[in-house]
């Protein structure tokens, strides 16, 4: 008996987290066994003295795979569950940064991944964001989001993300 449909979706944005992370040369650190609204955390390796280390300045993640999205305006629409949003918008500028990555399926699941001799394919994508705002009253229900195109999780997209994060953290600390 094959594994559920959610299950499917969720192994399939882990693979292209990995993908992005290995080709960025980024950790991924996965999250606790318990499910406490953070799903994994990226982070930086540097050099001290002869030693590669975790640099500290790691950025936790929140993922999701849908095949209920659409383009408009330049944007990915997806409603978003509010207790996930929540999770995002709740963190102080004290806390490390929580991101969404949000995997964008075919709708179609024959098209979600391929395999050929020459060529392994996984569509289609995933973005990212974040979020400011207020918490939303009701988590029982969803709210809509917007996530510009030029918000693509690339391996040049992370390391970007993961600098701004260091960058934001060291200015705290001055």
């Amino acid at each position: 008996m094959p594994i559920t449909v959610e299950h499917t979706k969720e192994n399939l944005c882990a693979a292209h987290v990995y993908a992005i992370c290995a080709s960025a040369g980024v950790l991924l650190g996965k999250a606790h066994v318990h499910d406490y609204g953070v799903d994994g955390s990226f982070n930086t390796v540097v050099h001290r003295g002869t030693r590669r280390v975790v640099s500290g300045f790691g950025l936790d993640f929140q993922a999701k795979s849908t095949v209920n999205w659409e383009i408009k305006d330049d944007e990915v629409i997806y409603d978003l569950e509010s207790k996930a949003y929540n999770d995002i918008v709740s963190r102080t500028p004290a806390e490390t940064t929580l991101i969404l990555v949000l995997l964008c399926l075919p709708k179609d699941t024959t098209h979600w991944h391929s395999v050929t001799n020459e060529l392994t394919t996984l569509r289609n994508c995933c973005f990212y964001h974040t979020f400011q705002g207020s918490v939303v009253g009701n988590e029982n229900s969803t709210k809509r989001i917007k996530i510009p195109l030029g918000q693509l999780l690339t391996p040049d997209s992370l390391i970007d993300l993961l600098a701004a994060e260091k960058s934001r953290r060291e200015e705290q600390a001055a």
